[in-house]
């Protein structure tokens, strides 16, 4: 009896532990030279940690975004970090310094270098000062299809912007999912 009564218990532990939400990942949080390294770095783009623009943490990424076609930041994802199945959100602060309302475009692949068509596209409206930007992963679909995205294959994840006309500086901090 005290043993149907034990396993009855741990039973339900586990299943609420499977149905729970599982704890916030974080995807790059900006603290230390380590989490540079986490960037693909390429032209047009530069980084630098900055305690100016920190959300969470010490430190967060100031970025500045040159003239060009698409500058701006992709994550290098570990393979635990492209597992998203079992989170609900994709959330991250971004500070813009600039005066005025910017577009700061997202793109995320469930497959190595997709078309267009067959990769999550969109965009979101920067106010000026602190944003707090989250993404329902259940409602993101590619821009084709409009299937829904393979939660538990993420190859890469970018925010950019499309042909800015001049130096855009934004601040960047406490990439994660919840």
């Amino acid at each position: 009896m005290v043993l149907a009564g034990l396993l009855s218990v741990a039973l339900w532990l586990g299943a609420c532990q499977r149905q729970g939400p599982n704890a916030p990942l974080t995807l790059n949080d900006f603290e230390g030279p380590e989490d540079l390294d986490q960037i693909a770095w390429r032209c047009r783009t530069t980084f630098r940690l900055s305690k100016e623009y920190r959300s969470h943490g010490q430190s967060g990424l100031e970025m500045t975004l040159y003239p060009d076609d698409y500058p701006g930041l992709r994550l290098l994802l570990s393979p635990q970090m492209r597992q998203w199945q079992g989170y609900g959100s994709l959330a991250l602060d971004v500070f813009n310094p600039q005066g005025r309302e910017l577009a700061l475009h997202y793109r995320i692949d469930d497959s190595a270098n997709p078309d267009y068509e067959d990769r999550a596209n969109g965009s979101f409206r920067l106010q000026p000062g602190a944003n707090h930007l989250r993404l329902d992963l259940g409602e993101i679909r590619t821009s084709g299809s409009k299937r829904p995205l393979h939660l538990n294959r993420i190859w890469a994840l970018m925010f950019f912007q499309t042909s800015p006309t001049e130096p855009t500086v934004l601040g960047v901090d406490y990439i994660r999912l919840e």
